[in-house]
């Protein structure tokens, strides 16, 4: 179609169709880009003559949507260019710019805009509120106050208004509000606009500092570690303590918390959580894994398997255990910023700790990729995942099948889904992840620090480093540590104890530690824990959790063993009411060699199981069993991961 025709149509313009800018289509969503291509090429097909009757049927748009589409790509920008294709993106509609006249100041009447063709009018008024809303700093203060509304603020803006000499019936005086519902409009949009800003900035500095010390020489000298929630929604089944019958917990999210090698790509080292959020020993256990030789688990399921090759670096060779890295790479969260992790750190692998932003996967990319390939490789491709956002169709509705998994194998998933991981490509190269470790360090061109052979048994051993007092009871010295006392043969042994700083040193289980004195470092042997705390692993986490219903529930406070006492009464409160089932899940975790924990699904139609009451019964009636079985459904997904991480 010629030029002329194109303008005889009625949209001046197209004859610069193909000069016009084509948005990026791989920055969209899939649906987003399918709706600008649709579009384009109604408009590509119109610019070259077809019929709107023609169009129609290519694209199903109507001859009206076509018309606007038109009159919206051909309309003028302000640099004197069509807005062309940009005009076919949801949200980038052209309004034209309100044009704030100063007459809307004196007009005495509260028209739109007024309170912009004030400022415009008084840019110093404009700059005085801009410093109360956002920074909180009064006129004639240097001084923020914090304490300051919407009210104060717009008394304050009344009283400027004043001293400018403005007086009614000019606006503001001349609105029912007196221009109180703008101010605040405008005052918002400045404090979210601030804190855009701000936040980009942090990023931004944070982007830069990484790429500006650039990537590392060597390896084991840059590691990133951080903690990423996988939403599930599988249930839990947990035995009974009393042999009653089965109470269901649902699941909702696990946490995967791993450390990633960033010259290599390999991940180094990972730990599991169960609840809300997790804390510094699960971080700490993390870096355990990292030093200890990894062991293959005992596989639950004799249709998969560990494929040549498949291990933590660590267990690759000698030399790459017990390998201590230089500097480690993570956020400002609280379970990293603990002196429980950080004394660990410190005292194990001795790394510098380079916190960063949180929220910012600029920042630490390597261990982002690390999730986002797990999650779609892996946890997203079974049933009863909660997929990638609310729309996404992988997403398991609620009358929708769930997946029948038993906690064993969940943990072997987790496990070889990291390993395999380990056996892709490294980026760059043509070898695995792990391959690029083992010949960095069989070339033996760097020096790498390990921690020192008289150490590894602490590392293995304890994770838990922390300074202490002992004090007395009853005239007999005694540690208390973490709301319990300890004691044991090395107190009564030496003399003057009472009042004596000492370093606790402990492992998960909280029921046996070792102490040793901080003024000469003699060691005061392993002391164990009170009676009622002594029978059932538990953890700090449990431990203060426990405590915590203690302090509001004094029935427990004289059992003959306190984490079962407890456990107890969150069963009872897990069969009655619904809650505390997170907390019951970790427990079962915790105490897992006294009890069998399994994954499974609730069917609706099955009777159901002794111990669990009516209420319980209906919450679970949503669930049912998958036609998929464990083998099946995990066969190919192990089968998958080879291709996907390379």
């Amino acid at each position: 179609m010629s030029s002329r025709q194109t303008h005889r149509r009625g949209y001046p313009g197209l004859e610069d169709i193909e000069t016009w800018p084509v948005p990026d289509v791989l920055a969209m969503g899939e649906s987003e880009r399918q709706d600008f291509e649709r579009k384009k090429a109604a408009i590509d097909q119109y610019s070259q003559g077809s019929s709107f009757n023609d169009i129609e049927r290519a694209t199903t748009l109507s001859r009206q949507y076509v018309g606007y589409l038109l009159r919206r790509c051909t309309q003028i920008h302000s640099n004197g260019y069509p807005v062309g294709y940009f005009a076919l993106l949801k949200g980038r509609h052209t309004v034209a710019v309100r044009r704030n006249s100063l007459d809307k100041i004196e007009s005495g009447r509260a028209l739109p805009g007024a309170l912009q063709a004030l400022f415009s009018k008084y840019p110093d008024l404009q700059e005085t509120m801009y410093k109360l809303v956002v920074n909180k700093v009064p006129p004639e203060s240097k001084r923020a106050d914090y304490r300051l509304s919407w009210h104060h603020i717009h008394e304050i803006f009344l009283g400027q208004c004043n001293l400018l000499g403005i007086e009614p019936p000019s606006y503001p005086f001349c609105s029912g509000s007196q221009g109180r519902y703008a101010l605040e409009n405008w005052g918002r949009r400045m404090i979210s606009e601030h804190q855009v800003s701000k936040s980009s900035s942090l990023n931004a500095r944070a982007y830069d500092r990484y790429v500006g010390r650039g990537p590392p020489s060597r390896v084991f000298e840059r590691v990133e570690v951080d903690g990423h929630a996988l939403d599930i929604n599988w249930t839990l089944e947990v035995p009974s303590l009393n042999g009653d019958g089965i109470i269901y917990c649902k699941i909702s999210r696990l946490w995967l918390i791993a450390l990633l090698e960033v010259r290599s790509g390999a991940a180094i080292g990972y730990s599991l959580s169960i609840g809300r959020n997790y804390n510094a020993s699960d971080v700490t256990c993390a870096v355990q894994s990292s030093l200890v030789p990894w062991k293959p688990r005992q596989l639950t399921l004799s249709t998969i398997s560990y494929k040549p090759g498949e291990c933590l670096p660590n267990a690759l060779m000698p030399e790459l255990s017990y390998v201590c890295y230089d500097e480690l790479w993570l956020d400002n969260a609280k379970s990293h910023l603990s002196d429980l992790f950080l004394t660990m750190l410190e005292r194990t692998v001795n790394a510098v700790p380079v916190f960063g932003p949180k929220a910012s996967p600029n920042v630490r990319p390597h261990i982002e990729m690390l999730f986002d390939l797990i999650e779609e490789a892996g946890i997203h491709c079974l049933p009863g995942t909660t997929g990638s956002h609310p729309k996404d169709p992988r997403k398991s509705g609620k009358n929708e099948e769930r997946f029948i998994l038993k906690l064993d194998v969940l943990l072997d998933l987790i496990d070889l889904l990291i390993v395999r991981y380990n056996t892709g490509i490294a980026p760059g190269t043509t070898i695995s992840r792990n391959e690029v470790l083992k010949r960095a360090v069989m070339r033996e061109t760097n020096i790498f620090r390990r921690v020192p052979q008289n150490k590894r048994e602490l590392c293995t051993k304890y994770s838990i480093f922390e300074e202490s007092q002992i004090g007395q009871d009853r005239g007999r010295p005694i540690l208390r540590w973490k709301n319990a006392r300890y004691d044991g043969p090395g107190l009564h042994s030496h003399s003057n104890l009472v009042g004596q700083r000492v370093l606790v040193m402990a492992s998960q289980d909280l029921r046996k530690i070792e102490v040793v004195l901080l003024k000469d470092g003699s060691s005061l042997g392993e002391l164990v824990v009170e009676k009622r705390w002594r029978d059932t692993p538990h953890t700090v986490f449990t431990r203060t959790a426990l405590r915590s219903m203690m302090t509001n529930h004094g029935f427990v406070r004289h059992a003959a063993d306190i984490p079962l006492a407890v456990r107890a009464h969150i069963e009872k409160e897990v069969v009655e009411k619904g809650r505390q089932q997170r907390l019951l899940a970790r427990l079962l975790r915790e105490q897992q060699s006294n009890s069998k924990v399994e994954m499974k699904s609730v069917s609706p139609d099955a009777s159901t199981p002794p111990g669990i009451s009516g209420e319980l019964a209906k919450n679970n009636t949503s669930h049912s069993f998958s036609k998929h079985s464990e083998p099946d459904v995990l066969d190919a997904l192990i089968d998958k991961l080879g291709t996907t991480y390379r």
